[in-house]
């Protein structure tokens, strides 16, 4: 076995310490005898295969293109090996962004056109309800059903709402301001601390005092903390309807960087019920959501995409069904010029 300088460096090796060794010296017995199965698979065929593996590396996502070819003599007897293993992270991530922004583009100008066609007559519906039940008696029958039609009326009405603001995002005609995160973090902590303690939910945060300001439109990125927040809530109470001591929210506050600039990231941390694999890319689809009607629309994470795309920055979600979930958002710091 022998090696470049890049897979040693990523062994924390020197290119010839590697002679002699086997999988078996540097990766755990599970994933080394995959490895082995995997060239043995091509040392019998003869044939190359070329895959992409995903892996977890400290808490992040790291997809490898991992290409191993045979060697042959002149006669195509299979000498060996060689492999080549290539992040290609970064491409795969802008790839899916690009994509869902495409997505969530011309979903945005269907919403708008859905929302104002709706308003019109829903507002109608709603004025007309509260007439028949201001005019019908107290306990009668007809203020009962007036009530109902002007309850599910204003849920409409405030889906519309939802629609037109995940459509409106980028239009904002405010300005951004240069603003404290942790500022930011403090002020939704307490919009919604009492019900968090009520439910018997643990907070920890950890956000540093030291973090570098952002340029934002500070109730926007409230919002996408209160929708973070709400759905990591949602699934501690769904894990744990009681007291646990397990149900801990942490939230997060680092400095790192995003495309090569110093920027801050916020991690909201829940160890409640996870998302199952098969639809964690499916979260930020709008209308896509897994709790009961009543409990929300499906627009919750798409709005906070779509605020945190206009903010030049990245939202992502790293979850194991049954374990726990993460909320990653990564946003530009501000640099003074």
């Amino acid at each position: 076995m022998s090696c470049n300088e890049n897979l040693a460096r990523d062994l924390h090796i020197r290119p010839d310490e590697i002679t002699g060794k086997t999988d078996y010296d540097f990766f755990p017995k599970e994933l080394a005898e995959k490895y082995r199965t995997e060239d043995k698979r091509v040392i019998e065929s003869g044939q190359t295969d070329d895959r992409e593996e995903k892996y977890i590396v400290d808490g992040q996502e790291l997809i490898v293109r991992m290409v191993r070819t045979p060697i042959k003599d002149e006669k195509g007897n299979v000498l060996g090996i060689l492999g080549a293993f290539l992040d290609i992270t970064e491409k795969i991530t802008l790839q899916r962004e690009a994509e869902r922004s495409r997505h969530l583009a011309s979903l945005g100008e269907l919403a708008a056109g859905v929302a104002h066609e709706i308003n019109n007559p829903i507002t109608g519906v709603i004025n007309c309800a509260q007439i028949l039940f201001n005019k019908s008696s107290e306990g009668s029958k007809e203020r009962d059903i007036a009530g109902r039609i002007i309850k599910e009326a204003n849920r409409i009405a405030n889906i519309t709402s939802s629609l037109l603001s995940f459509a409106r995002f980028g239009d904002s005609k405010e300005k951004k301001s240069i603003v404290s995160i942790r500022e930011i973090v403090a002020n939704t902590f307490v919009l919604i601390k009492a019900q968090l303690r009520k439910e018997g939910i643990t907070i920890k945060l950890d956000v540093s005092p030291k973090l570098p300001q952002i340029i934002a439109h500070p109730q926007q990125i409230q919002q996408v903390f209160l929708n973070a927040i709400s759905n990591a809530r949602y699934a501690l109470n769904q894990k744990y309807p009681e007291v646990h001591e397990n149900k801990i929210l942490e939230i997060i506050g680092e400095e790192t960087t995003i495309d090569n600039r110093p920027a801050v990231r916020i991690t909201f941390y829940d160890h409640g019920t996870g998302i199952p694999a098969r639809i964690r890319d499916r979260v930020v689809e709008p209308f896509y959501t897994t709790k009961p009607r009543s409990k929300g629309t499906g627009l919750g994470l798409s709005i906070s995409y779509s605020i945190i795309r206009d903010h030049e920055g990245r939202l992502a979600i790293d979850s194991v069904e049954g374990v726990f979930t993460k909320v990653i958002i990564v946003l530009p710091a501000f640099k003074p010029t």
